[in-house]
């Protein structure tokens, strides 16, 4: 058998359920910003995407085909059942519980999708290779896969969305992910990895049904255990998160939903590199994920904590009180405008200064998805040349920084 060329990272038996008829959807390439109508077999899909020279030609090719033979048809069916017996309000903890049996396989596709791969092969000086072990560390860990597929399964609350137009589109994340309330930045996570309270997972079915986990605070039109029909603001918001979540490429049956979003800011929305250096001279070297928020104040404290610590410590720590006017200006009171959003990064300094670790685990959970590791260790065996430099450059400045103490 010769070598598959064009190996999809997302499956094609997913993606039927966002084309038409024909077999054909549209494509939002994300950086030049160009939509097109492709069939199936041409999109979400990179050439060798899945092959490394350690593995037979096409092992992990078809190896997820035939994971994909065993759910697809399994979903073809379910969606026809949700197809005939769903309403808006009705009880859908049956058609969920079916879902979660297939848990382990919708987690195993999110870790080898093309947003996973794309952060795998992040900084990396072997891209190829590295994304493919990468991978192949998560997906063959059962009990990584497993602890996490019991901590959705369990320590979430479920709901099904639907659009009755059929505007849903796919990440190439597959799953998507959003923060539902700001919680830091610290060494290996981002606020939105699954295993978190305050974090909502997408699960995608179709252009018209979405299975959504939960926790904690969330948006007001999801209703626990019931199906709900969303209206066009909730679908444009969904569509947006389901964006922020892709790194290449999005799809979906609508067009008008892509040129909607095809303009949006990404800028802010990348991975990030977190070094850590520890006290014996060990180091890690993480990969975070994006971060992405549904609350714009979320978003906002993400960009500009940094900024609200500081103005708390200059202008409003003993200076004013809750009754006071606020410093930004709006002439409202501090206690009826800015003061939660200088509490909280009041609270993280503190925490920081106090080297205080705070876990965001949503209650009960047995794992959680951590950053990409790609290295841990003393720094004279780190392989990555960019990133070692880093660090000496760094060493560099601590080094500069306790002489000018001494001598001062």
């Amino acid at each position: 058998m010769g070598i598959t060329k064009n190996q999809h990272y997302v499956s094609r038996g997913i993606l039927k359920h966002f084309a038409d008829d024909q077999k054909k959807t549209f494509e939002l390439y994300i950086e030049k910003k160009i939509i097109s109508k492709k069939a199936i077999d041409s999109v979400m899909a990179q050439n060798y995407v899945y092959e490394h020279p350690a593995l037979g030609t096409n092992t992990l090719e078809l190896f997820f085909a035939k994971i994909e033979g065993q759910l697809i048809s399994w979903l073809d069916k379910a969606l026809e059942v949700l197809e005939r017996e769903y309403e808006d309000d009705a009880n859908c903890e049956k058609y969920v519980n079916d879902m979660k049996k297939a848990m382990p396989i919708f987690v195993m596709f999110y870790f080898r999708s093309g947003a996973m791969l794309y952060e795998y092969s992040f900084s990396s000086e072997n891209p190829k290779l590295d994304r493919v072990e990468r991978m192949i560390f998560n997906i063959f860990n059962d009990r990584f896969i497993n602890g996490l597929c019991r901590t959705i399964n369990e320590c979430y609350s479920t709901a099904i969305l639907v659009d009755e137009q059929e505007r849903f589109i796919i990440s190439d994340q597959y799953m998507s992910t959003v923060a539902l309330k700001y919680k830091n930045k610290f060494s290996n996570a981002s606020n939105r990895q699954i295993g978190m309270r305050d974090t909502m997972i997408l699960l995608p079915l179709s252009a018209k049904y979405y299975v959504v986990f939960y926790q904690g605070r969330k948006p007001e039109f999801i209703r626990e255990n019931k199906f709900n029909v969303i209206n066009n603001d909730s679908a444009e918001k969904l569509n947006s998160v389901i964006f922020q979540n892709s790194y290449v490429k999005c799809v979906g049956k609508n067009q008008e939903i892509l040129e909607k979003v095809k303009d949006s800011d990404l800028s802010t929305y990348s991975p990030t590199k977190n070094i850590m250096i520890y006290n014996d001279g060990t180091i890690k070297d993480f990969i975070v994920k994006r971060e992405v928020f549904w609350y714009d104040e979320d978003k906002d404290l993400s960009l500009n904590s940094i900024q609200y610590i500081s103005d708390y410590l200059q202008k409003i720590k003993g200076k004013i009180g809750r009754n006071s006017l606020c410093i930004c200006g709006s002439g409202k009171k501090y206690k009826y405008c800015c003061q939660e959003k200088y509490e909280l990064s009041k609270a993280i300094y503190f925490n920081f200064k106090n080297q205080k670790t705070i876990s965001y685990d949503v209650s009960g959970c047995i794992i959680h998805e951590e950053g990409i590791q790609e290295y841990a260790g003393k720094i004279e065996n780190l392989r990555n040349k960019q990133d070692k430099q880093v660090l000496e450059q760094m060493q560099k400045i601590v080094n500069e920084h306790k002489n000018s103490n001494t001598e001062g």
